[in-house]
């Protein structure tokens, strides 16, 4: 049996350059290590990036939306380490599929990505692997005031997005039209109370 441990972070918390850095030293180590991330995620191909770092990890697999994990193939070849990047972007059954492994098997399995879509709700997927998680690790940040930054505004051509707009939670389009900030959930309610898309 492996463990299953879970980093979660806002935007910019550093939570691929610290996937990348377990990657590498996982295989300075000589440990087998599995590197996945969800095909949704375009912005670096096959690659696991990071806006604050440099260095890159080539992902081993990149999972398609409806795609399920070869979960005897992984047995098979004894993996020490899965280590996942952007892991709320994949489905609520691909987590589930990467906790039977951690329970199955020897590998212990490590994923980083978000909490809270720009909805201002918790990603499906985040919330199972949460609750599923033997360890949980949050990078926290915060603003001028101290205040810890969970929440995202993302805005289209400079206007913040209707929360209950029939667009998805995730979203990686166009970054000249799309933007994303990290706020508070202070800041949060109090933006979108005064754009009257929140209650008193």
């Amino acid at each position: 049996m492996g463990f299953f441990k879970v980093t979660v972070g806002v935007m910019g918390s550093s939570k691929s350059a610290r996937a990348i850095a377990e990657v590498q030293n996982l295989k300075i180590r000589n440990l087998k290590t599995l590197v996945i991330k969800p095909e949704l995620d375009t912005r670096d191909g096959g690659y696991i990036c990071s806006r604050l770092i440099k260095d890159q990890v080539k992902a081993d697999i990149l999972l398609k939306p409806e795609e399920c994990l070869d979960i005897n193939d992984i047995i098979f070849n004894n993996y020490d380490y899965i280590v996942v990047d952007e892991f709320h972007m994949l489905s609520e059954q691909q987590i589930n599929e990467l906790y039977k492994l951690s329970a199955v098997c020897t590998a212990n399995v490590s994923m980083y990505g978000l909490r809270m879509s720009w909805k201002g709700t918790p990603f499906p997927s985040a919330a199972l692997a949460l609750a599923y998680a033997d360890e949980i690790e949050i990078i926290r940040m915060v603003d001028k005031d101290q205040n810890t930054l969970n929440h995202h505004i993302k805005y289209t051509n400079g206007v913040p997005s209707q929360l209950a707009s029939d667009e998805e939670s995730i979203v990686v389009g166009d970054l000249d039209k799309t933007s994303y900030t990290t706020v508070s959930k202070l800041d949060f309610y109090k933006i979108y109370k005064m754009l009257g898309q929140v209650e008193e």
